[in-house]
This record gives C-alpha cells, structure tokens and sequence, in this order.
C-alpha cells in the first residue's frame, strides 16, 4: 500500500492509502505445493497472482531436490511486481497487458495444445474466476492457496486525509472494494465515483448499490495514474 501511495503521490495526486485486511501464511498449502512440484511429472505452466503468492513459491523451491528443472517451467504473473519477485528465480516469467484474471485468460499460451496442466498460486478466496474458466477449457487445474487475507479490526491508513474527504475510490480487488464497503459507512462511499480493474469487480460493486464506477484496462500504478489524470483531473 505504501508503495502504491507514494507513486501516486510522486504523480501529483493527493492520495489517501486505506489497508482492510492483513496476510497470513498458509504453511500446509506451501507443503502441498512444494510435494506436487517434486513429484516425477511436472505441470505445463505456472499461474502466480500476487507478490504475496510468488513469495511462498521461490520458498517452495529453494530446497526442492529437482529446483532446476522447476525453474525452467513457463510462469505467468499477474503484474510486474509479481514477475520482479520472480525473475530471480525462473527463467521464462512472462505477463499479460491487463493485469487481471481477465488479462491471464486471454494469452495465447493458455490455449497451446501442449498446455494441458495448471497450476494456480493464490490467495484463499481470490481469483476463482481462473479456476473455473480454465476447467471450462478442459485443462488439468491445480490450486494451491497458500495465504489468506484475514479482514483488520480498523482498517489501517496512511497520514492525510481521511475516507470522509476523499472525491473518488480506486479498489483493484472485488474482495478488498467489499470490505471496504464493511468497514466505511456504505452510504458515503456509494455516492463516489470507483475505479476498478475488471468488468467483473464492477459488476460485484454495481450489486452492492455503487452507481458511478469505471474500468481501468491495467492494475498497475501506471496504468491508474494515467487513467486518472485522462479522466477525473
């Protein structure tokens, strides 16, 4: 979050970073993954969709007996900064324009006929359209969640201004854009404009009473800034 508001910040925007929720290690699901990659046949590609999740994998493979011929697997990240974290360790780390779930489904190497088994590396409860939209496509899909965002008591903010002054609400995720809808008096958020990265974030905001929402075709903090300065400044 500190990150992402310092950019903002560095481009002119006055901007106020709100954490709902914390991330808590799964270690049985960093066990499961680590014995499916150490078994004799290899999955066809890697699907790695946070920072968060690309940490718990170089984990899994810093002693794995057959670390080579894991790092050598084709790895699609979400985001540059998923794919930053996994450089280091793998050899063809690739991602899409549109970083979203969306953005991960519609690269060419998902329907290779050569591409038959998937492994996911995720948070619990997050990305569940891959999953599914791959199973949809006859694919073999392994899932392996190996953190959990546990929701804060108080959501935890960066210094200056507070949620009651903020004109306009970025949420890149539908899980954090609902619990920010749980933690915040709904009928003050759902007046402002949103920005979200996906139809499909959009779409669950739109159920919850949120009127004026757009969608940015990237995730990353690029991508956003341009957007707004084209569109709310």
């Amino acid at each position: 979050m500190n990150a992402s508001v310092l950019a903002f910040r560095q481009a002119g925007l006055d901007t106020l970073g709100v954490a709902t929720t914390d991330i808590e290690s799964l270690p049985e699901q960093e066990a499961a993954l680590s014995e499916h990659l150490m078994r004799g046949t290899l999955p066809d590609l890697l699907i790695v969709t946070s920072v968060f999740a690309a940490r718990a994998l170089n984990r899994c493979i810093e002693h794995c007996p057959n670390r080579l011929r894991v790092s050598d697997l084709p790895v699609i990240a979400v985001g540059m900064a998923t794919a930053d974290c996994l450089t280091p360790v793998f050899k063809r780390v690739t991602m899409p324009q549109t970083q979203t779930s969306e953005g991960i489904l519609a690269l060419p190497a998902l329907a290779c006929a050569n591409c038959q088994h998937i492994v996911i590396i995720k948070g619990e409860g997050g990305r569940d359209a891959l999953r599914a939209t791959l199973t949809a496509r006859d694919k073999q899909v392994s899932t392996f969640c190996v953190y959990r965002r546990t929701m804060l008591e108080r959501p935890v903010t960066t210094a200056g201004a507070q949620i009651s002054e903020v004109s306009g609400i970025i949420a890149t995720s539908e899980q954090l854009a609902t619990q920010l809808l749980q933690h915040y008096p709904p009928h003050e958020l759902r007046c402002l404009p949103w920005l979200t990265v996906s139809e499909r974030v959009a779409d669950s905001l739109r159920t919850q009473g949120v009127k004026d929402i757009s969608v940015c075709a990237g995730a990353s903090d690029s991508a956003l800034i341009e957007w707004i300065k084209n569109n709310w400044e």
